[in-house]
């Protein structure tokens, strides 16, 4: 019987204090979105997606990333990862969850997401995404159960703290019999299966959502889906290399091969996604076509060159290879999960870059030609109107209250779900088929 509570640390205490503190600045930022609307922000007619918009399209490429990484377990048999599929299905539920409630922030009446499902068009790429939500979140639910259930079934036999919900999810306190265990072990692969192409549509339809914007010529083409399947990949690894690094109890060495395993296969995908984005950017400069040069050259040069220079490839893409790289800190546990940390919030400012520099340009080129003024004339002192985007204070706090709500979200499951290593002792679902 589990009586005992591990104590907290004095700097985990630290921690506990500053992230309460912080939470309640973000409720108070939230208060002020619900009561005052849109109008805190620096939103204007121009830059009708902000720092928002970033935060959601950042969340569900985590989720994405994360679920299609729990299929090399479930569907392709890569059984030394098997510890963490658990683990990888939550960060995928709960970055689903943040990115939800990231565009239902940004959207004036969030309750009118239903009318998208129930009066959608079938040649909306919005609904299409919207159904493919839906789907994505009753397959990863599906998949937790079904992985979790011996697990939490054995913890209610334990009489653990909460056993009684324990026993409510597992369906009862008896660990669940090898016939049930060889359906499951069935039922994990055909669901894996069909998570794959839902997943796809998941992310690669918000990437979809961009590239059929044919007035914004840095977002319209066929290849935007597919760096976003690529960089969710990589956000959704690296968030798992840091997590698995930081809070996964299994033994010493394994845990060592597992981290570098994890970190690897991010620095690979991550290759891969800087051979796209270097392709697409000296593509569009060879051509130099204004309308596709110029939000480059604002990505590039422009007041926010920092967060490419610095936060997108300095420590979003040298840091971690370097990390990785060298024969020192590319076997270190601790080393490894801080390059995949650094990926993570390197990926923000490629979420950043993709929403907002390419709304810098109006559709209307009248809008600031001297010549004509038709457009930038009819509101000259609405800061509406202006060209140009920097984040509110209050965006930022809501952007960092969605952030807040995942710490709280994963402390929580950490503390209520199996998800530090305990899954290996659950046979049958991992492992070749």
């Amino acid at each position: 019987m589990d009586t005992e509570k591990p104590k907290l640390t004095a700097w985990q205490l630290l921690g506990l204090v500053i992230l309460i503190v912080v939470s309640l600045i973000c409720m108070w930022g939230m208060y002020i979105r619900v009561t005052e609307g849109l109008m805190p922000t620096n939103l204007t007619q121009h830059v009708p997606w902000g720092l928002w918009v970033a935060v959601y399209i950042y969340f569900i490429g985590l989720s994405a990333g994360s679920f299609l990484l729990s299929t090399m377990i479930y569907v392709f048999g890569v059984k030394k990862m098997e510890p963490i599929g658990p683990l990888a299905l939550t960060q995928a539920f709960i970055c689903l969850t943040l990115g939800g409630l990231a565009i239902a922030v940004d959207l004036g009446h969030p309750e009118r997401m239903l009318y998208v499902v129930s009066n959608g068009s079938r040649t909306s790429v919005l609904a299409w995404e919207c159904y493919f939500y839906m789907f994505y979140a009753v397959i990863i639910l599906a998949e937790l159960w079904i992985v979790l259930r011996a697990p939490l079934a054995r913890w209610a036999s334990e009489r653990r703290w909460g056993w009684q919900l324990y026993k409510l999810i597992a369906m009862g306190e008896e660990q669940p019999s090898a016939s049930w265990t060889k359906k499951a072990h069935y039922w994990m692969f055909m669901l894996g299966v069909i998570g794959i192409p839902c997943a796809f549509g998941v992310h690669g339809g918000t990437g979809s959502i961009f590239a059929v914007v044919k007035a914004r010529d840095f977002w319209f083409g066929g290849l935007f889906p597919i760096i976003f399947l690529i960089s969710a990949l990589v956000s959704g690894g690296g968030l798992l290399t840091f997590l698995t690094a930081t809070f996964v109890d299994i033994p010493k060495e394994q845990k060592r091969e597992l981290v570098m395993l994890l970190a690897r296969l991010t620095m690979g995908i991550l290759a891969f996604d800087i051979v796209l984005h270097s392709s697409e950017l000296l593509v569009t400069f060879y051509g130099q076509i204004p309308e596709e040069t110029g939000t480059w050259q604002t990505i590039l040069y422009g007041p926010y060159f920092y967060v490419f220079w610095f936060l997108e490839v300095g420590l979003g893409m040298v840091i971690p290879v370097i990390i990785v790289a060298m024969p020192a800190t590319g076997r270190s546990v601790k080393w490894l999960g801080f390059a995949g940390l650094c990926v993570v919030i390197g990926m923000i400012g490629t979420r950043l870059n993709i929403v907002i520099p390419a709304l810098f340009f109006p559709v209307f080129e009248e809008w600031g030609d001297p010549r004509t003024q038709q457009y930038g004339t009819a509101f000259p002192e609405n800061i509406r109107w202006s060209l140009g985007y920097h984040p509110s204070l209050n965006e930022y706090i809501v952007g960092a209250a969605v952030v807040v709500l995942g710490i709280w979200l994963f402390i929580l499951a950490f503390r209520m779900l199996p998800l530090r290593g305990e899954i290996e002792k659950m046979e049958g679902l991992g492992g070749s088929h």
